[in-house]
């Protein structure tokens, strides 16, 4: 059953968000006619860096919540989701809004090579099939690089990119080291998961050092939107980092060992058993 709310992400700016009937706490929050707060920073950070009209690419869009709050702030988006329930909630919310012409919702993978994958469409946590993940079911879905998706969107190049795509951000990245190459540094949003990480042989450090090499700064997200100096040793499982160019921000400085153990002890009690095995995991890794 379908709800439709109007939300706030930030004082002055509204849309309308078609919700389906779920237990999911995100699609609970929007019901409830609130801004999810695992949003309300990266939206923050993106008024923050670039200024609408900018293009903005949203590359795992779940319900569109993070694509239609910036196309109501005046960007224009463009949302990859590949599980086509989402994208038609998503393609509902742009009509419902009159966001046709700022709004474009392509229903792909964004992914390592062209062509088509197995993909598990697994509400907000929908991810390419690997051999380390535990898919119920998946089906068949088309696949592209990130430069291939600009070509379709017509786009030489977005100014913002966020990515939270449950592991497969360092393998995007690595498909597209030629077009980073070439010049193109939009801002960069993104999630470092290293329990999906792992599914594709990667790690949060690894695409950390990735995403360095293209010649960025990287700067960790807080849940308060606020920027900082990564930590030497990370014990949280999932982090969201700031990759730019540019060097003008307020950033707190790198956690103090304390902080860092605090960080360690709340992590281990973290409700989630993934990401408290991935904190013991780190800390076996930094033990020897």
């Amino acid at each position: 059953m379908m709800q439709t709310t109007a939300v706030s992400p930030a004082p002055g700016i509204a849309f309308q968000i078609a919700v389906p009937e779920s237990a999911e706490p995100s699609a609970v929050t929007l019901r409830r006619g609130e801004y999810p707060v695992s949003l309300q920073p990266l939206f923050q950070v993106l008024q923050r860096v670039v200024n609408p009209p900018a293009r903005v690419l949203d590359l795992g869009g779940y319900l569109g919540g993070f694509g239609l709050a910036a196309a109501a702030a005046g960007y224009e988006v463009a949302i990859v989701e590949a599980n086509p329930e989402n994208a038609r909630w998503i393609r509902t919310s742009a009509a419902l809004n009159q966001f046709a012409a700022r709004v474009e919702v392509s229903e792909v993978v964004i992914g390592a090579a062209g062509g088509s994958v197995e993909f598990c469409a697994n509400g907000p946590y929908g991810h390419v099939r690997s051999d380390k993940s535990s898919d119920a079911s998946t089906q068949r879905v088309r696949q592209v690089t990130l430069p291939a998706l600009l070509d379709e969107l017509r786009w030489p190049a977005p100014d913002f990119v966020k990515m939270d795509i449950e592991g497969s951000e360092a393998r995007v990245l690595r498909a597209a080291r030629d077009w980073f190459a070439s010049g193109h540094r939009p801002t960069l949003l993104f999630e470092a998961n290293g329990f999906t990480l792992d599914w594709f042989g990667d790690t949060p450090s690894s695409l950390l050092d990735l995403v360095g090499s293209f010649g960025y700064t990287l700067y960790e997200v807080d849940e308060r939107g606020r920027f900082r100096q990564p930590s030497r040793f990370e014990p949280q499982c999932v982090v969201d980092y700031l990759a730019t160019t540019r060097t003008t921000f307020d950033v707190l400085p790198r956690r103090s060992p304390w902080q860092v153990a605090r960080r360690t002890i709340r992590s281990l009690r973290s409700p989630s058993p993934q990401a408290r095995g991935y904190t013991w995991k780190r800390l076996r890794t930094a033990w020897h």
